[in-house]
């Protein structure tokens, strides 16, 4: 009798749709963030690119991570019918997703895809995407 999960894993397009839709988010969640931190709130420093090298990749990852530990998956995800599980197939817990999300920090982890069949996110953080 075999036991194995059968998964039916996102494929390379899939994932590439997932990430376009994800940035265009973040870069609107960015802008969003920029409007009220200093347009209305006007407390970004003039010389802002100081303080941006730390608020930029906080707020990358916080994106990815509170949408994916709270749903399992971004609004990338959602339109393209995919979610985010761990090696045993289960939803994934917060210090999983914490490590998933700080290693898209890694430079050129966006091409890592095109070297193996799962990005370095994935695999250092044993998590797959898949459809549902």
């Amino acid at each position: 009798m075999n036991n194995e999960l059968e998964i039916d894993y996102a494929s390379k397009g899939t994932r590439f749709g997932n990430n376009f839709i994800d940035k265009i988010g973040f870069f609107f969640l960015l802008f969003l963030n920029a409007m009220i931190l200093d347009g209305w709130l006007g407390i970004i420093p003039e010389d802002g690119s100081d303080w941006f090298v730390i608020y930029f990749p906080v707020l990358y990852v916080l994106y990815y991570l509170l949408f994916e530990y709270a749903f399992g998956k971004t609004p990338g995800k959602f339109i393209t019918g995919t979610k985010v599980i761990d090696y045993n197939g289960n939803k994934p817990n917060f210090k999983t997703l914490l490590i998933r999300n700080l290693c898209r920090l890694i430079p050129f982890n966006a091409f890592s895809f095109l070297i193996s069949e799962r990005g370095w996110h994935d695999s250092i953080s044993k998590t797959y995407v898949v459809n549902k």
